[in-house]
């Protein structure tokens, strides 16, 4: 029996601490956003401030409550270090919710006393500078090692078990040879078949009918919509369906699990007949997107093309976790995978397509934004992956395939603008979409694989 446990214990020490950066940038980049800071930390922190002022009575001096007044970082870092925390997700949600009463609760004291010391300028900033921050950091610190403490009296995730940590690895679901095989089989007969499927007066009848859907959907949810043949009416405008719309390579990946992963020929015949309805119900949640405020999304158009695109990349991430930590835990990866990602592009990746882009020049014809988006989206798919699969490659090989990543986005910008420049051709839609996922899964896959072989 091994005796040495210290290599063991740092990495499971190692784990928790980026997990827990990982969900708490998460939690710092959704509550810094605009719409969440304006819908939700902003009336809560009037509520907060309405509380305070019924416990304690109105404030003493004028005093204005303001996003800084939210304790919003404060609950990112509590909400971090809980739910990164490897127990059950039922323990880690309670701790939570806990965490977030404890902290709104002192929150609401906090803001009260404040009022009650406005006319004093030396209690106040004693109490706004010194006093109330050691409080809060103290109480945090405090609730989060009492609770980690009772949970560690419960049976841990990996502890759940009598099978070896081998056994358990191995059950992990890996990609077999037989789906990526279907997978390429499929793809390649999905577009060599895109003459026809594009040009189908059947297709676009579905689009048609996809169209409908979403306008009595719109309907019954409240928003004035309404479609004529392929055209969903909105007050945001008309949104043209057509084949191209719905005829996403997500079907023929679908086809190859199905084909790959039936065990029986009757969960076979359901899968493949389930494919229509499946899809068609797809489609109109993407254009579910159309209702969604202007203070979410400037433009729903974006969404709407890229809605295959990202939900694609949204099930290779829970896939990527899947495959590394099995079971329920997946989906907290996943979500801090997804959350890192999307923090990423929305802080960095307007800079980073700028540096990735500059050597190509001018832009290239893209009328869906496929081609400006794929840096940014490949690079938060490539930090998704890395974050949820929390794979140990090591940090020179992770920036070593950033890199390589990077070179690929500049080298194909490159060679699309000759293409365009000299025949006139340009790249699909289609194409642009799906490289835009295949490209940060195999640049990972091959860091992973490389890791392996040098240990």
């Amino acid at each position: 029996m091994p005796t040495d446990t210290a290599p063991t214990a740092f990495r499971a020490a190692r784990n928790f601490a980026l997990r827990a950066v990982a969900w708490s940038l998460g939690f710092f980049g959704l509550l810094r956003l605009p719409w969440t800071e304006a819908h939700a930390v902003l009336p809560l922190t009037r509520v907060q401030a309405g509380l305070a002022a019924g416990l304690f009575g109105p404030s003493s001096a004028p005093i204005e409550v303001t996003l800084a007044c939210s304790g919003a970082d404060a609950l990112a870092l509590c909400l971090g270090a809980l739910l990164a925390y490897p127990v059950a997700w039922r323990s880690r949600l309670a701790g939570a919710a806990g965490g977030a009463a404890l902290i709104l609760g002192l929150n609401t004291l906090r803001i009260g006393t404040l009022g009650r010391a406005a006319t004093s300028l030396w209690w106040f900033n004693a109490l706004h500078v010194y006093i109330w921050p050691a409080v809060l950091t103290l109480a945090i610190a405090g609730y989060v090692f009492a609770w980690m403490r009772l949970a560690d009296r419960r049976p841990r995730l990996d502890d759940r078990t009598d099978t070896p940590p081998e056994s358990r690895r191995a059950a992990r679901p890996l990609p077999s040879r037989r789906f990526i095989l279907f997978t390429a089989a499929f793809l390649l007969l999905f577009t060599a078949a895109s003459p026809l499927y594009l040009e189908s007066t059947g297709v676009l009848a579905l689009a048609g009918f996809i169209a409908r859907a979403a306008a009595v959907t719109l309907g019954l949810a409240g928003v004035t919509a309404h479609a004529a043949a392929n055209v969903l009416w909105t007050s945001r405008g008309g949104f043209l369906v057509t084949q191209e719309c719905i005829s996403t390579p997500l079907i023929p990946v679908y086809l190859a699990a199905v084909c790959a992963y039936s065990p029986t020929w009757r969960r076979l015949t359901l899968g493949v007949l389930a494919t229509l309805p499946l899809f068609t119900a797809l489609g109109v949640v993407r254009l579910l997107v159309v209702a969604l405020p202007s203070a979410v999304v400037t433009s729903p158009m974006f969404l709407v093309h890229a809605f295959y695109q990202l939900l694609l990349g949204a099930v290779v991430v829970f896939l990527a976790a899947l495959w590394r930590h099995g079971g329920r835990a997946a989906l907290g990866y996943a979500a801090a995978g997804v959350i890192a990602g999307v923090l990423f592009a929305s802080l960095l990746g307007p800079v980073f397509t700028r540096v990735v882009t500059y050597p190509a020049g001018a832009p290239l014809d893209d009328p869906q934004g496929a081609i400006a988006f794929l840096p940014t989206f490949q690079v938060g798919l490539y930090l998704a992956l890395s974050v949820a699969a929390f794979v140990a490659v090591g940090w020179r090989r992770f920036v070593a395939g950033l890199a390589v990543l990077a070179l690929t986005q500049t080298a194909g910008l490159l060679a699309l603008q000759a293409v365009a420049s000299h025949s006139g051709l340009t790249a699909q839609v289609r194409d642009v979409r799906g490289w835009a996922v295949a490209g940060p899964v195999l640049i990972f896959a091959a860091v992973i694989n490389v890791a392996r072989a040098r240990r």
